[in-house]
């Protein structure tokens, strides 16, 4: 009599799982760097469009705002309502009118990682790396 069964053997089995978790950790640093780039890359075209239509503020009423929510008033068009709260895309936004302009940073949720930016009247949008960007950090190229 023939009483072969048929399947995989334990070893088998344990080779497969550690393949899978093998490939599982070279992915997902990988797939970490590549959402926290994306982040900080809507982070500096939420500059961008924030450094924008305070530029369209100013020229319309001949001052800066106050805040994102006097801007967002005054320009309702030029900014949506998820930025005007000042939470987007994991990073937390936050303008302040200052003497003869304005200041905005972004700062992330998560600092690990992560790089801050900010932008001032001049329009140039500066980064820094693990700490609150200011106007003497480095330029985004």
């Amino acid at each position: 009599m023939n009483n072969k069964q048929r399947g995989y053997t334990l070893i088998e089995l344990m080779i497969v799982v550690a393949i899978i978790a093998l490939i599982a950790a070279i992915a997902i640093p990988n797939l970490r760097a590549s959402l926290s780039g994306g982040r900080e890359a809507a982070a500096i075209g939420s500059m961008r469009t924030i450094s924008t239509a305070v530029e369209h503020y100013r020229i319309r009423l001949g001052q800066y705002p106050a805040d994102m929510a006097e801007l967002a008033q005054k320009n309702p068009f030029l900014l949506d309502q998820e930025l005007v709260t000042g939470v987007r895309n994991g990073y937390f936004y936050s303008l302040q009118s200052a003497s003869g302009g304005y200041t905005c940073n972004a700062d992330p949720e998560l600092v690990e990682e992560s790089r801050f930016f900010y932008v001032d009247q001049t329009g140039v949008i500066r980064q820094e790396e693990g700490e609150a960007a200011g106007p003497d950090s480095v330029p985004i190229q």
